[in-house]
């Protein structure tokens, strides 16, 4: 093994018996410098790497979130309630990751510029982004309305304003009314 490997030779070229060493036909063949092959297949365009840790960042997010939204079921001791409901101060760190996201798949891979086909059409861009997660949103809002309704309702909201609120969540434009940010986020 060594030999043929140190020596440049494989063992398809390598020669099978003694009479073959003697050869200087053979020699000449073995010996010959391989010739380059040029592959006409186009090589693939560079891509942007994945970074694994923004997921791990992610979990790290969104897992105390989702022990907040259940820890009100699962204990009634004050202190630990307090520590364990602050997941409103998380919210901030998805939105950090998330811009960040955006702006790296917004940019040219080493190079200062923009995307160019990403902002060719601007409200493409938007539409795309909105549409990623808007049909989830209305398959999960459209399956928790009745418990959202009858919390307004046992609350003795007025229809008119579940109505708006209604309104305002499948629009997802409950964030441009301060007093309805949260509404139907109940845990």
């Amino acid at each position: 093994f060594w030999g043929t490997a140190c020596s440049g030779m494989t063992a398809d070229n390598a020669p099978a018996d003694s009479a073959a060493v003697d050869n200087p036909a053979a020699d000449s063949a073995v010996m010959a410098p391989a010739r380059p092959t040029v592959s006409s297949r186009p090589r693939p365009a560079a891509r942007k790497p994945n970074f694994a840790c923004i997921d791990g960042c992610c979990f790290a997010l969104v897992f105390p979130v989702v022990v907040a939204h259940f820890a009100r079921f699962g204990t009634s001791n004050r202190t630990l309630l307090k520590l364990l409901t602050q997941e409103n101060v998380l919210v901030g760190g998805f939105f950090v990751i998330y811009g960040y996201v955006a702006a790296y798949s917004s940019t040219k891979l080493r190079s200062a510029g923009v995307e160019e086909r990403r902002f060719a059409k601007p409200e493409l861009f938007f539409w795309q982004r909105v549409m990623s997660y808007y049909p989830l949103h209305f398959l999960v809002s459209t399956i928790f309305a009745p418990m959202f309704l009858m919390a307004e309702k046992q609350h003795g909201t007025p229809r008119r304003t579940i109505a708006f609120r209604t309104f305002l969540n499948y629009s997802l434009l409950q964030a441009w009314f301060p007093k309805e940010v949260v509404i139907w986020n109940q845990p």
